[in-house]
């Protein structure tokens, strides 16, 4: 509540990154489209040096493994040093897909040509 925010902030609350980017990290987990699986970074280490990995293409979790689980990015309000310590935009968490926590969202994007086109208007 440091903040002035009891939970989450509105969009644009603060200022944007050095990209121009706004609200990256801390207000709310944002959904991915990868699936969570506890062995995936192990096995791309077992790679080489890989660029821009994919994601598993099959969930896993030994905790849970009767539950797919997607990866989530970005840490939320509720995090604080005695927790999780993730406001930074490559916190990693996961969570089933069709959970209702009020510190879960998205994270939009775009691609460059969609940019381009948006630039030409």
């Amino acid at each position: 509540m440091e903040d002035g925010f009891f939970s989450t902030a509105p969009v644009k609350s603060y200022q944007p990154n050095g990209y121009g980017l706004y609200d990256m990290a801390g207000n709310v987990w944002e959904w991915t489209a990868d699936w969570y699986s506890t062995n995936y970074y192990a096995e791309c280490a077992t790679q080489g040096l890989v660029m821009n990995p994919m994601g598993a293409t099959q969930p896993y979790d030994p905790r849970q493994p009767y539950m797919p689980q997607r990866v989530q990015r970005g840490g939320s309000f509720l995090c604080n040093e005695s927790y999780c310590s993730s406001y930074r935009s490559s916190a990693r968490m996961h969570s089933s897909p069709d959970t209702g926590q009020d510190h879960a969202g998205f994270r939009g994007i775009m691609t460059q040509k969609m940019w381009e086109e948006r630039s030409k208007n």
